[in-house]
């Protein structure tokens, strides 16, 4: 970020602007919101696991049940630490083990190193070459977060990443590196400050580009970016209290506050070298903003390339942006139902805490998590899985893990980003700046995800994670393999042998609660239709005497695999 401006800020003589930003010991409160007390199970564990990370694996679930809930709350926190950065993984010759994958080699970045720091317009004279850098670095970089997503660790990163793109959206541009850069910032400020991220984010490329700051001038002010701000990022949008008036904001402060954000625009004479926003000074609006009564009728003064962040220091001033964003991080992590007794007893007190702590998310966040609200009965397997968290669970969650080569990892991890793209959770690619409709539109919230024309589409991704098959990639038709290895799966559980401790084994491992003995045995009827239950336990013990037997190992394949789509279509399945 560079600024040509030689305007000084001038001090805030009317604001309270809190400068202690020291994270304080997690130290959560007595009441509704004190710690957890009760058993620590392989049930309370899953459950930390599910809402915390996309699809734990059963390694994952062992460690946070060892760990007990306070190790395993903090280890998350610990681990959220910026990913490694976006690779390529084009190669430069057919690969006999993917049917269509992309064949490219990036003149200036070798096979698995990043592409980041080079400029988001290569110098090359060939027009098409150039479209087929940026093509190659696009599909890397939308790849990149469920590469993340895959990892097998006790990390809340991914989960923390997803909630901030849904919550400062943007979407549908072909630079990659506008892609990366923003997704930078949202990993360096996930766990951290929200009004830190919030001023980042504003004069971030991406954010200018999507909301049309790059276009807000003093002769034409735009206020996109202003009413956002406002009604979607900060404050949230209240009750009308008058004509202009939404309670929380008024028309008067989105003009004001469009005017004050005026003069930030892309760098696009240095395209070719770096992408970075700039300030010019005679593009902004040097006048005093007048803001409302909501914001305490505060006049904001020219202060040049630091006027943004005096703006959102005022904006954060307001109480009401800790409750907004409280309710959100609750929305996401817990409930979508918040009615007056949630709001008194948890979103009122988390957003205390935040406010205590200079709008530093970390202690409220784990307080949230580690709270007797949150293992209630009430908040276990409340919440349908979103694509996400659907199709990770179905892999990752299946033991299947990535092996580290870049091939592998980004083709499997693109594979599942279009399955996600399909089941309308398009990463970088939201249909509403509001954000994915799961999340806030009322009275659906999470049923959005399901519905008459979702639900098949779900079962035949289910299918396809397990069975492997034909899937769309790149333009044409790809053969996926089986992905799962549901003979090795079933060897990690206690007694396989047994047809009934196999399905309660799995079952257990899928699902937020046991699964019923009427569901059990229409389960069992898939691998031993109509027969006694020794039947099973002849097959597969015959099977691990001789598991070379190219017959029998097809003969337990195939039933475990119905199997296991069969309860991956379960209703059970699809909560968490």
């Amino acid at each position: 970020m560079n600024s040509n401006s030689n305007t000084s800020s001038i001090g805030f003589s009317k604001l309270k602007i809190l400068k202690n930003n020291a994270k304080k010991p997690f130290t959560p409160p007595s009441g509704t919101l004190a710690p957890y007390s009760g058993p620590w199970t392989i049930q309370q564990a899953s459950h930390l696991m599910r809402r915390t990370t996309f699809g734990p694996d059963q390694s994952m679930i062992s460690q946070a049940l060892n760990l007990g809930m306070e190790e395993t709350v903090n280890k998350l926190f610990e681990n959220a630490v910026p990913s490694p950065p976006p690779v390529i993984y084009t190669l430069d010759s057919p690969n006999p083990d993917f049917d269509i994958f992309p064949v490219f080699t990036d003149p200036f970045v070798t096979y698995g190193e990043t592409w980041v720091n080079e400029p988001p317009l290569p110098d090359v004279a060939d027009n098409g070459l150039l479209q087929e850098i940026l093509n190659f670095r696009e599909r890397s970089v939308v790849a990149w977060p469920v590469v993340n997503m895959m990892r097998s660790e006790l990390n809340l990163m991914p989960k923390l990443w997803m909630f901030w793109h849904n919550h400062f959206v943007v979407s549908d541009f072909r630079v990659a590196l506008n892609y990366y850069q923003y997704s930078r910032v949202l990993e360096d400020h996930a766990k951290g400050n929200f009004r830190d991220l919030t001023k980042a984010i504003t004069i971030n490329v991406a954010m200018l580009l999507y909301l049309n700051g790059n276009e807000n001038t003093k002769e034409a002010p735009n206020e996109n970016y202003a009413r956002e701000l406002l009604e979607l990022f900060t404050v949230g949008k209240g009750d009308v209290a008058g004509p202009g008036d939404y309670t929380t904001f008024t028309e008067q402060d989105v003009e004001s506050m469009a005017r004050v954000l005026t003069g930030w625009q892309i760098n696009s004479e240095a395209l070719n070298v770096t992408l970075e926003s700039i300030f010019r000074s005679a593009r902004h609006d040097t006048g005093s903003k007048q803001l409302s009564a909501r914001f305490d009728n505060v006049v904001i003064e020219n202060a040049g390339s630091d006027e943004y962040a005096n703006l959102i220091d005022v904006i954060f001033e307001q109480e009401v942006v800790s409750k907004f964003i409280c309710r959100k991080l609750y929305r996401y992590f817990i409930n979508h139902e918040i009615d007056e007794e949630i709001e008194f007893n948890i979103i009122e007190p988390m957003a205390q805490i935040m406010r205590e702590d200079d709008y530093e998310v970390e202690r409220a966040i784990k307080t949230l998590l580690s709270s007797e609200h949150f293992y209630s009965e009430e908040a276990i397997g409340c919440m349908i899985k979103n694509p996400c968290d659907f199709i990770i669970s179905a892999t990752k969650g299946l033991n299947l893990s990535l092996n580290g080569d870049p091939a592998n990892d980004y083709f499997f991890s693109t594979v599942f980003y279009i399955f996600a793209a399909e089941l309308e959770m398009q990463i970088f690619g939201h249909g509403d700046v509001a954000g994915w409709k799961a999340y806030y539109q009322e009275p659906q919230y999470y049923r959005t995800w399901i519905n008459t024309f979702l639900l098949p589409s779900r079962n035949q991704t289910a299918t396809s994670l397990v069975a492997g098959g034909p899937v769309n990639f790149n333009g044409g038709l790809a053969n996926i393999p089986q992905l799962i290895n549901v003979i090795d799966y079933i060897s990690t559980l206690e007694n396989a042998l047994d047809p009934n401790d196999l399905i309660y084994g799995i079952a257990n491992n899928l699902f937020s609660y046991p699964i019923s003995e009427s569901q059990k045995d229409y389960l069992k009827e898939i691998i031993i239709p109509g027969l006694p239950d020794f039947e099973w336990t002849v097959e597969y013990t015959e099977f691990l005497s001789d598991p070379t037997d190219l017959a029998k190992q097809q003969a337990i394949n195939n039933k475990l695999v119905a199997l296991f789509v069969a309860m991956l279509e379960m209703p059970e399945f699809q909560l968490m």
